[in-house]
């Protein structure tokens, strides 16, 4: 007698050729052990299996594991038996509009400017190689020893009194013509990367306008 084992934990038949009833031992007689039966599961097809009921089989959906994307492009993944991928359900994620794509890659030329402003501005300073700082909180720092800068000119001091730190945290003292030519040389790399970034940005909304997908993937930092 053959017998089909049904699994303990959704129902589902474990294995579709069955096997050979164990004999009792004492009788000498097949026998039924607890978690089979003798009943024969249906046929099934690809994405379907046989589930126990307590009384017989009957087929059900079984697309767990798959994976699908709907068109506004959510991923899902199916988990239970029963549960079957709608009709306009998609294999492979669709391309991103246009809009969400420009979108991501604006996201993108701003994470690149301010790597940029992070990694600062590579200069010697008083002879000594170092980095002058260019993140947003060093911005109006810079402007103001600038403007310092101006008035200790004005007053014709040139002597190295003024202060200034770069990357490497070491106090160097800079004349008011240093200083100035100093942050100047700064403020023009700070303003040469959002240049940079604003033309990057009116090549992503050119190519939106005009529908181009090429173009707008192909724009980098």
């Amino acid at each position: 007698m053959r017998i089909y084992d049904i699994n303990p934990f959704d129902s589902t038949l474990i294995n579709p050729a069955g096997r050979h009833a164990p004999r009792d031992p004492m009788r000498g007689i097949p026998r039924i052990p607890a978690g089979a039966t003798a009943i024969a599961p249906p046929e099934t097809s690809d994405n379907e299996v046989a589930q126990w009921t307590g009384e017989t089989w009957k087929v059900v959906p079984d697309w767990r594991d798959h994976t699908y994307w709907t068109a506004d492009g959510q991923r899902h993944e199916i988990t239970e038996l029963g549960i079957e991928p709608p009709e306009e359900a998609l294999d492979e994620a669709p391309p991103e509009s246009l809009p969400a794509l420009a979108a991501r890659k604006r996201r993108e030329i701003d994470a690149a400017r301010d790597v940029a402003f992070m990694e600062g501005l590579p200069r010697e300073i008083t002879g000594e190689p170092d980095v002058v700082q260019t993140r947003p909180q060093d911005q109006i720092n810079l402007l103001g020893l600038r403007a310092k800068a101006e008035a200790a000119l004005d007053q014709s001091i040139t002597e190295p009194v003024m202060k200034f730190r770069g990357e490497k945290n070491v106090t160097r003292y800079l004349t008011p013509d240093e200083m100035y030519s100093l942050t100047n040389d700064a403020l023009a790399h700070i303003e040469g990367i959002y240049d940079h970034s604003w033309e990057r940005k009116d090549s992503i909304d050119d190519a939106l306008k005009g529908g181009d997908r090429k173009e707008i993937e192909a724009i980098s930092w």
